[in-house]
């Protein structure tokens, strides 16, 4: 199979940007540059995380807390200036367990009833994460958000018309298929340093070489990224639609 890789050039100026967050962190690794464009160019930033709770994990402590992982939400939204966030469903009935839900209360969490739903925050851009991820709730997530972001008349329906697949470097462990980046987002020495900045606030799901979530494997990554579209670093994206 052949890909073909597309750089697509678009204004990120005073856009209204909704990140898709399964969990906390997950919109740090994936769009953190395109939330500090976005500030930087008089947009605003919502994110929207479906889901947090205490996990037990194989970090040295073996477990995060519900709590602990509020207080580092508030610290990233306050270093990264997120204009709104929510959490849709807190606590160990939802929390990497998202697929029980059903992608119809997803979709009505997206669409209308979260605090920084589509609906509420019209924003033009949505990003979201891989439909190939090894994890559950990040694949019950991108395919609800994909449905919610379907086509519909203007008076009915809000329209988002740029649409992103974010990609996380942990998602490359996959049944086969992956997201093929054909947007990309130059992101600054500056930029990819506070994005570090960020990862490192969410202290509970820092990660040491060789995770694919560890800073080293994130900046690896970005100057790949950086290298496939003529930049020193960038983000890259799946294009759902551009308008």
């Amino acid at each position: 199979m052949c890909y073909y890789l597309q750089i697509i050039m678009t204004s990120l100026i005073k856009q209204r940007l909704l990140i898709i967050a399964p969990h906390p962190d997950d919109e740090v690794i994936g769009c953190a540059g395109l939330i500090q464009k976005v500030k930087n160019n008089g947009g605003k930033v919502f994110v929207l995380f479906l889901t947090v709770g205490d996990t037990k994990d194989f970090s040295k402590k073996g477990i995060s807390s519900l709590n602990d992982r509020k207080k580092e939400i508030k610290k990233v939204s306050s270093f990264l200036k997120y204009d709104k966030y929510d959490i849709a469903f807190e606590g160990e009935k939802y929390h990497l367990k998202l697929d029980l839900l059903g992608q119809k209360k997803l979709m009505d969490m997206i669409e209308k009833k979260s605090s920084v739903a589509i609906e509420k925050i019209r924003p033009t851009i949505v990003a979201f994460p891989s439909f190939h991820s090894y994890n559950q709730d990040h694949r019950v997530a991108a395919y609800a958000t994909h449905a919610a972001l379907r086509p519909a008349k203007r008076d009915v329906k809000h329209f988002v018309p740029i649409v992103l697949g974010y990609e996380e470097a942990a998602d490359f462990w996959n049944n086969g298929m992956q997201l093929v980046p054909n947007f990309f987002v130059p992101t600054s020495e500056k930029e990819i340093n506070n994005k570090l900045k960020a990862l490192r606030l969410y202290r509970s799901q820092l990660r040491n070489l060789p995770s694919p979530r560890s800073p080293e494997a994130i900046m690896a990554l970005a100057r790949l990224r950086g290298t496939q579209s003529g930049n020193s670093f960038s983000e890259g994206f799946s294009a759902h639609r551009i308008l």
